[in-house]
């Protein structure tokens, strides 16, 4: 029989819906897999969208990717010496043999990718159920609950003295900011910086952009009160984006247009301003992802004749076993801020309240506390 903890499970997706909080069953860990005990997993906009049905899922689902726990048992071929293990999860682990694990790029490994599209273990089955029925995964994590199933290479195993309210950030949003900065674009010292956006993942940009000696470092968003934020974590120059176009103020704070824009918002006519914003022969940067079926508008004439790039940034480029161990080495040297990307911590009781507060557009990652430590 499977044991029962509690979740917050995605039964049918749409405007206004909540996620049910309620108990259902949990599986022991399959060949090559862990059960991890949660203690911690951030709130990211993604959940949001699958929440909201921009983007589709099989469901009942449990959502939550950016996760911190401990492994609590193991399945067959892991070494038993890994209980007890804290660790984050990635929803990038890799099956080592297709083309792109091949190639060292393990965000596009097609086995996870086609697991992830099933909301199943590599294997083609759930390891979660509701009175019999299976509930699905959310890409190899499922965070919004006590305990999870994870490939024993998407838990990455991290120092015991990390926080797990702020390990939890690099399973998605400052993994994927960081990384876009250090990975994708491998931003060059003196170069300029525009980044739109400045919940979670555009902080993570900045700050990032800042450990690169990029300059000027330009922060832009809808809200006014993100510009102290973008300021702490390194932007030169804040623009209000609200009620004007803010793209002429960038132009000019970057003398002409950014080498790199990126945009971390999610929106397409943030994506086309991004563009706009990016000088002859510069780079816009990807990051945020609007409903599946979006389309942006760029023109092919200008960016061939000024040998401009656009580029996608899929969690910042990752590779989870090699960037969280060195971006926890740069955060306990205070290179990096993990913290105060954080912007509350609530128990998992209050999912409903910590998804609207992310809906507000004002926080810049709520993390709940799911286990105590």
């Amino acid at each position: 029989m499977p044991k029962k903890m509690m979740a917050a499970v995605l039964d049918s997706p749409g405007e206004g819906d909540v996620l049910s909080l309620r108990e259902v069953g949990i599986a022991d860990p399959g060949p090559m897999e862990v059960l991890v005990r949660l203690l911690t997993s951030g709130v990211c906009r993604s959940d949001i969208h699958f929440l909201r049905g921009l983007w589709s899922y099989p469901t009942p689902v449990i959502l939550g990717h950016e996760a911190c726990g401990t492994i609590e048992k193991v399945g067959p071929g892991v070494p038993g010496k890994r209980i007890g293990e804290k660790v984050v999860l990635t929803f990038a682990p890799n099956c080592g043999t297709c083309q792109f694990c091949v190639a060292g790029r393990n965000v596009l490994c097609e086995a996870a990718a086609r697991a992830a599209a099933q909301g199943t273990m590599f294997d083609g089955t759930t390891r979660f159920c509701d009175d019999g029925k299976p509930v699905y995964h959310l890409a190899l994590t499922s965070s919004f609950c006590e305990y999870t199933i994870a490939p024993h290479n998407g838990a990455i195993t991290i120092p015991m003295k990390t926080v797990p309210e702020q390990a939890c950030l690099l399973g998605c949003g400052a993994m994927t900011g960081l990384g876009a900065v250090l990975n994708t674009a491998r931003v060059r010292p003196g170069e300029s910086v525009a980044v739109f956006g400045c919940g979670g993942v555009g902080l993570s940009v900045i700050q990032a952009s800042r450990l690169c000696n990029a300059l000027p470092i330009v922060a832009v968003d809808v809200q006014v009160s993100k510009e102290a934020a973008a300021r702490q974590f390194g932007a030169t120059h804040f623009v209000h984006a609200a009620g004007s176009d803010p793209v002429p103020a960038v132009r000019e704070f970057t003398d002409g247009g950014a080498d790199y824009a990126f945009e971390s918002a999610g929106r397409v006519d943030t994506a086309e301003m991004a563009y706009r914003a990016t000088r002859r022969a510069g780079t816009t940067v990807l990051i945020g992802q609007p409903a599946e079926n979006a389309k942006a508008g760029f023109p092919p004439y200008g960016i061939s004749q000024d040998e401009q790039r656009i580029i996608g940034s899929s969690y910042g480029s990752a590779r989870p076993m090699a960037d969280f161990p060195k971006i926890l080495r740069l955060a306990e040297h205070g290179l990096l801020d993990l913290g105060h990307l954080v912007s509350d911590v609530w128990p998992l009781a209050r999912i409903n309240e910590a998804i609207a507060a992310v809906e507000t557009g004002t926080v810049n990652r709520m993390v709940l506390q799911i286990a105590d430590r």
